[in-house]
């Protein structure tokens, strides 16, 4: 365990569509997710919430949400990042069409 924080990003290694990174004023490191890997992730946790009203499970479809509003959450900052620097998204999902504010509906 590093004693001192990095002056600037250091990224420790390289995986496939991600990458850990140290981040100065952070103890320990992270892992940095491409934006696609991202939002392949968020339709994922989506669909898991569909499947969950399928199969009437409550609990999993309140898992799959809270999972689904956070990874969102981070889209969004991301887009918005993306948008400011002039970059064009990596992927044709359009976030906003992803309901993560939806309830729980019996379907039995």
């Amino acid at each position: 365990m590093p004693t001192e924080y990095p002056e600037k990003i250091k990224l420790y290694d390289h995986i496939p569509n991600s990458g850990i990174v140290h981040l100065p004023n952070r103890r320990f490191p992270a892992v940095a997710i491409q934006g696609d890997s991202l939002s392949i992730i968020l339709s994922e946790a989506a669909y898991f919430m569909d499947k969950a009203k399928e199969y009437d499970d409550e609990n999993m479809f309140y898992a799959a949400r809270d999972l689904a509003e956070r990874l969102k959450s981070h889209l969004e900052k991301y887009e918005s990042v993306l948008k400011s620097e002039g970059i064009a998204k990596p992927y044709t999902t359009e976030i906003c069409s992803v309901n993560v504010e939806t309830e729980f509906e019996n379907y039995s």
